[in-house]
């Protein structure tokens, strides 16, 4: 009985397989669309051990495949991550392969290179798994895009049963959802000697396909935004005289699940499938808007007075101000012998708060500013979020941040002035958020104060299409605002499209909505404007809350962010807009 075991165990020891890839797992919508799914690809791969002449080989396969020979030697020593100096190497440490030496065959290829295989040993034509996003850029920040695993990945991920020749997620839900989307690996199982030479071969191994991710996003919602984003870019852009770039972030407020997300500019995660081209890459690298990077959440600007909605819920909660308290703005402010003033020349003169907030007083709003005082702002900005990630669940997000005194000492070499509290108040100075945490901001004042981890991934799929896996819907906190604050603060967003509110000439007929107006300065001032719009739809019992983010794009939160939202708005109840 020992000596089976120990010629068993020999026998395993032998076993080798020429791995295949499993398709990876689709990505769907709450809708069941499919967004990201796996294509067969046809692939030229070799098998290094089987090659009795490698520069012949090599060279005639180059006449076969009507590509340059140097590329085809590129390709076999430059892969995964790792470069070899000779085929020898390559021989040595990867015997089976298979490397990947040409994909996506025409059928002219595929017919030259089957004709061609019995004097081409250790040449393979094989069907594999290549990842396909067949709405290209759409979508793209939050998808990511897969390729060959690196030394320093494979290094990392080896433990958990990957191998060198694994394609792996990078960025977005790909990287986020690996381990699910991944599948097992099949191959051809072979029997080697102690030389390593081929004994003989035993039969294939069925690859595994990945697990499917079902998303919270709405596709149509995603396309909506897309467009509304791009178009008013567009213009803006055609004003401005050169390229812009911002973001939207669309969330359900009832539970922090992701409706869409989309950052301009974008770029195609297909590009990357079989190993980016070094053009294309360096296009991407060197294009001064940085399509690769996801402004949705990582762009972290000062918000304009979208950040009123915090300042206002904060100073009524804490009782500097009463129930629909009145005060004076006169048009400026003495803010701890520092004189502010409002962009509205001559100030609201006596105001309550609801009007203060639809009209965007910044006499007004200094005052709260001045009466919470800095302990006090910071205290509700960091309850709404402000400084720390949301933790939504793709890799890249910016905590944003609040200023304090040790903060402004490392940064500036000064302390924090008693008078920044009043330029905070109104979202200026410091202070920091990206588009996401201004969306989760907007659901949670319409929620009843209820402050999500966004998310994207709703439950996970087997490949038979069963649910093995359902995600809740963590919280992070519930912010100990008061239900009057929140009343009065909704109260005053809800008038933002009135006749005294600063979008007025931006509602959406039949759809009553609230939102805020933000406009922030750049460059001390003198540089063009970030725009923000913070909206929520319908007014009552609201399905949607979102965020727009126009970066440097000139002009006011008014005229430039809010005509995004209400398209997205008026889309999302199947409303048309007025020529």
């Amino acid at each position: 009985m020992q000596g089976a075991r120990y010629a068993a165990a020999a026998r395993a020891n032998q076993i080798r397989r020429i791995p295949v890839a499993a398709p990876r797992g689709r990505i769907l919508d709450r809708h069941g669309v499919v967004l990201v799914r796996s294509r067969p690809s046809f692939v030229c791969a070799m098998i290094p051990s089987d090659v009795r002449d490698p520069a012949a080989t090599m060279s005639a396969l180059a006449g076969v495949l009507g590509v340059p020979e140097a590329l085809l030697w590129k390709r076999l020593l430059h892969h995964h991550g790792i470069t070899y100096h000779s085929f020898d190497e390559v021989a040595t440490f990867e015997p089976y392969g298979p490397v990947v030496l040409a994909t996506d065959l025409t059928s002219a290829q595929m017919t030259r290179l089957a004709e061609s295989q019995d004097r081409l040993p250790g040449l393979d034509l094989e069907a594999q798994p290549v990842r396909d996003f067949p709405f290209r850029k759409l979508g793209s920040h939050f998808f990511g895009y897969v390729g060959s695993i690196t030394e320093d990945e494979y290094a990392r991920l080896k433990g958990k049963g990957y191998t060198s020749n694994d394609v792996v997620g990078k960025e977005g839900l790909e990287e986020a959802y690996d381990a699910y989307l991944r599948g097992t690996p099949g191959g051809e199982q072979i029997e080697v000697n102690a030389q390593g030479q081929l004994v003989r071969r035993l039969g294939p191994v069925d690859p595994v396909p990945g697990n499917s991710l079902v998303l919270s996003i709405d596709w149509r919602i995603q396309e909506l935004a897309e467009r509304a984003l791009r178009e008013q870019l567009a213009l803006s852009s055609k004003l401005r005289g050169h390229r812009l770039a911002g973001a939207v972030v669309a969330i359900d407020p009832r539970d922090g699940g992701v409706l869409a997300l989309a950052s301009y500019p974008n770029f195609d995660p297909n590009d990357f499938t079989n190993g980016i081209g070094e053009k294309k890459y360096a296009s991407y690298l060197n294009d001064p808007l940085r399509p690769l990077y996801n402004r949705a959440i990582a762009a972290a600007t000062p918000t304009g007075s979208t950040f009123k909605m915090v300042t206002g819920s904060g100073a009524i909660t804490s009782g500097v101000i009463g129930k629909h308290q009145v005060l004076y703005d006169s048009g400026a402010w003495s803010c701890h012998g520092v004189t502010f003033r409002d962009i509205a020349s001559g100030g609201l003169g006596s105001t309550n708060f609801e009007h203060a907030l639809a009209a965007s007083s910044d006499g007004y709003f200094y005052q709260l500013g001045y009466r919470l005082g800095h302990d006090r702002l910071r205290y509700w900005a960091r309850q709404f979020g402000l400084g720390k990630p949301s933790g939504i669940d793709i890799p890249g997000e910016y905590a944003g941040n609040w200023p304090t005194n040790a903060w402004s000492m490392k940064v500036y070499g000064l302390p924090l002035e008693p008078s920044d509290v009043c330029q905070l108040a109104i979202g200026q100075g410091a202070m920091q958020a990206t588009p996401l945490q201004m969306a989760n901001i907007a659901a949670a004042i319409v929620n009843g104060g209820t402050l999500f981890h966004p998310h994207f991934v709703e439950a996970i799929r087997d490949p038979h299409g069963k649910i093995i896996k359902r995600f809740d819907h963590d919280i992070i906190r519930h912010v100990p605002v008061s239900d009057e604050a929140l009343r009065e603060v909704r109260a005053g967003m809800d008038q933002v499209t009135k006749p005294w509110g600063t979008a007025f000439g931006e509602d959406v007929p039949g759809v009553p909505y609230g939102g805020k107006t933000g406009t922030a300065e750049t460059d001390g001032g003198a540089g063009p404007n970030t725009t923000w719009f913070v909206a929520y739809a319908p007014s009552q019992a609201p399905k949607i809350a979102l965020a727009v983010f126009m970066e440097r794009s000139g002009g006011y939160g008014a005229n430039t962010a809010a005509p995004v939202a209400r398209r997205i708005i008026a889309g999302f109840f199947h409303k048309k807009l007025p020529p």
